[in-house]
């Protein structure tokens, strides 16, 4: 591809460059369409479409780091969505010819300098007809609206007690190091099928740059990618996935049509045979409760801070005093508690779940959304739950951590502040390691295994 579209400042001069299409009323039939599906008068189009971008530039990074400009993930629904069209519409164009996983996380200043210099019109920011294209696609996936919530959950019985399930999340980047941690994945699945235990793999959500169908196809399912087999699954190895944030930026329809959709996910569907973003998995000793912190029905929502559609809250309610001396764990994309995205925090998810965690009925909470792996000091009292880890570290790359005592309430951090052996260096800057979880169930007894993109262990912990 002439230019990758991960590059903050090209992005920023596409934003740029989108405003002034809807300002000259070339965009205004989809505009109209658009403004009316996210809830504003059509009349008043362009100003709902101008007001839906950012005030300045390209928005804050999903990568971490308020100063990332390569690789940049917008954390913005609007820009992601724009950035998913640009992606889509050079591949129309045919100015695709470099395969994604090759050209990402390379810097592309130099590559962008040659398409200025040979190209200085077509297919860039200075191209009227470009742009307006890359607005209409925009418009037009912005105008579905959001895929409807199904409030009924999937419900799993594992029958053994020696279960693995592999956890993953904020992997659906489609980096090379992304795709070497599915790599790793499925050789956990292979040794536990080779055992003769249970094998099930949970991605804690977040497709991108915004979940459309085509991403998911390419970043998820597509051969080499997820670490299932389609033999796998109708084997008995199952396929899980929560709703992220990235995921609802296209309206969530390639989350629950394509991905939910696939014959490797067909576990995660209600008794009526729809695909489900929320679920139950129970083994003899546990029960595994995946949440959709996600769903919204404000289709421009940032989806920063997590929210629980009902009857989610009410339902781990009932499952919690369904327990019998069982022991619940949450699973869940937004995060319960931070170290350092205080901003993320909200309080929808405390408030709904509040019966629960006050009594103390929640052993363990996993979450990804910050693209970080830690581990959380225990809540106690009202926001009983005595293990909390992130791992959200599964695809998008991170600024290194500087030297320094870890915030409150972290516990521990992978890397340790200032380890240069668990990051790596990339166009002068230096980034944490990607990675993922592999929990082993022992009857009451569970050990977490954190691995990274190279195939390292350095942690390794038991919850009794």
């Amino acid at each position: 591809m002439i230019a990758d579209y991960l590059s903050k400042e090209e992005i920023a001069g596409y934003v740029d460059a989108l405003r002034e299409r809807v300002r000259s009323g070339d965009l205004d039939e989809h505009a109209a369409k658009a403004a009316e599906a996210i809830g504003h008068d059509p009349q008043n189009a362009r100003a709902a479409i101008l007001a839906a971008l950012p005030s300045a530039g390209a928005g804050p990074p999903s990568s971490g780091g308020e100063h990332v400009s390569v690789p940049f993930f917008s954390r913005d629904p609007a820009v992601s969505l724009m950035q998913t069209s640009l992606e889509l519409e050079a591949r129309k164009s045919g100015i695709v010819h470099e395969p994604e996983h090759h050209r990402l996380l390379r810097h592309i200043a130099g590559v962008l300098e040659e398409l200025k210099e040979h190209l200085p019109e077509k297919f860039s920011t200075r191209d009227p007809e470009w742009v307006t294209r890359i607005g209409e696609a925009t418009l037009r996936r912005l105008m579905r609206g959001n895929h409807p919530f199904n409030r009924e959950p999937a419900e799993y019985e594992i029958d053994r007690d020696d279960a693995r399930i592999v956890l993953v999340g904020d992997w659906g980047s489609g980096l090379q190091r992304a795709r070497d941690v599915a790599a790793l994945m499925a050789q956990e699945v292979e040794e536990a099928l080779a055992a003769g235990r249970p094998a099930h793999v949970i991605h804690l959500g977040d497709v991108y740059y915004s979940g459309v169908a085509e991403e998911v196809r390419e970043r998820v399912l597509a051969d080499g990618m997820w670490p299932v087999t389609v033999d796998q699954a109708r084997a008995g190895v199952g396929s899980w996935s929560l709703n992220g944030n990235h995921d609802m930026y296209g309206g969530g329809w390639g989350y629950f049509d394509t991905l939910l959709g696939d014959e490797r996910f067909a576990g995660q569907h209600s008794p009526d045979g729809e695909a489900t973003s929320w679920f139950r998995i129970r083994t003899p000793t546990w029960d595994l409760a995946g949440l959709d912190t996600s769903w919204d029905p404000e289709v421009l929502g940032k989806g920063l801070k997590g929210v629980l559609a009902d009857p989610q809250g009410a339902r781990v309610r009932d499952w919690a005093d369904e327990l019998d001396g069982r022991k619940l764990m949450l699973l869940s994309h937004h995060q319960f508690v931070s170290s350092y995205d205080l901003g993320d925090i909200g309080q929808v998810i405390a408030h709904k779940l509040e019966p629960v965690l006050r009594g103390n009925d929640v052993a363990a909470w996993i979450w990804g959304h910050e693209h970080r792996c830690m581990g959380f000091q225990p809540a106690q009292g009202m926001h009983g739950a005595g293990f909390m880890r992130c791992i959200g570290h599964g695809g998008v790359p991170i600024p290194a951590t500087a030297k320094g005592d870890l915030p409150s309430p972290g516990l521990w951090q992978i890397p340790e502040a200032g380890d240069r052996d668990g990051t790596f260096e990339d166009h002068d800057a230096r980034w944490n390691r990607f990675g993922f979880a592999v929990m082993d169930f022992a009857g009451p007894k569970l050990s977490i295994r954190y691995r990274d993109d190279r195939g390292h262990t350095p942690l390794t912990e038991a919850i009794a």
